[in-house]
């Protein structure tokens, strides 16, 4: 099988390359920056085609001849998340490939609706806009946070880290809601396994699929993180979930939809702390088949 792996010059798209050839498959590289991968790596790619943007046609139209599957590990934002993937898409179909593997390794955005958090509402609207249009019915993959954010505003608990203090933070009961995390190496390791072995993938049926390396608390976060590097992290209960509810919706309507990314950080703690996050265990690698 022939891979190609848009965006193979950043971080999870050097790796879904390693695993790929690891499990004997051949790989094209399509990116902005060869320069970023190792010898061994680009040495090791069947070939890379050089973009210089997203929207390069000619590149992406000569990256999609006679390969059999589509990886898009682009970089995440709104126009790559959007844009970007429908730009792809539209030439997989083109070529008439059909296994197309969006960007997504996200939270679960099927428990939540557009506009609840605008970092993903373009993965939303590409799978219902896809739905709608596209003979292509693409992969999708659910992972939970990825661990070099689970310290981060970002990541539960909104952690900080100010003068050699750090603390992390929950409203109402979220102390006891466990939030799924993967490492940078099961995500790449996991979508390679699906893409090959996944129910229905290789006969073009596409799906969700949902794994994680592992699910913890704010407060099991915080603990892990003292354990680590010595420096205690204070655990502290902020208050009521409304009134975080009350403080997302101000900032919505004083900053608007432009500036989400200022509010991000609390938009996330606001989800995780309802829940949202959350899936039924059942439905964890229910779709890979034993191989």
């Amino acid at each position: 099988m022939l891979v190609l792996v848009a965006g193979v010059s950043g971080n999870l798209g050097q790796r879904l390359a390693s695993a790929a050839l690891a499990r004997g498959l051949q790989v094209r590289g399509l990116g902005r920056k060869p320069e970023r991968l190792s010898p061994e790596l680009l040495d090791s790619l069947e070939s890379f085609v050089k973009s210089d943007s997203y929207y390069d046609i000619p590149a992406i139209e000569k990256a999609m001849s006679g390969i059999d599957s589509v990886i898009s590990a682009y970089t995440s934002s709104p126009v790559l998340d959007l844009d970007g993937n429908l730009l792809l898409l539209r030439a997989a179909e083109r070529a008439q490939i059909k296994i197309f593997v969006a960007s997504s390794w996200n939270n679960d955005w099927t428990n939540i609706k557009f506009g609840d958090f605008e970092n993903y509402d373009a993965h939303i609207a590409f799978e219902k806009h896809v739905a709608l249009t596209s003979p292509i019915k693409p992969v999708y993959f659910f992972t939970g946070i990825f661990t070099d954010l689970i310290y981060s505003p970002y990541g539960p608990g909104g952690f900080e880290l100010k003068e050699g203090k750090a603390k992390m933070s929950y409203w109402g009961n979220g102390n006891l809601v466990k939030y799924p995390w993967s490492a940078t190496e099961d995500i790449a390791a996991w979508t390679i396994e699906i893409l090959m072995n996944g129910k229905g993938v290789q006969e073009g049926k596409g799906g969700f699929f949902r794994f994680c390396s592992g699910e913890n608390t704010v407060e099991e976060f915080a603990a892990i993180y003292q354990n680590c590097t010595g420096t205690e992290v204070e655990v502290v209960n902020e208050g009521r979930l409304e009134d975080l509810e009350a403080e997302v919706a101000r900032d919505r309507e004083t900053k608007g939809r432009a500036a989400w990314f200022e509010y991000l950080p609390k938009v996330a703690l606001l989800l995780g702390n309802k829940g949202s996050w959350k899936w039924d265990e059942r439905e964890i690698l229910d779709h890979v088949k034993t191989s």
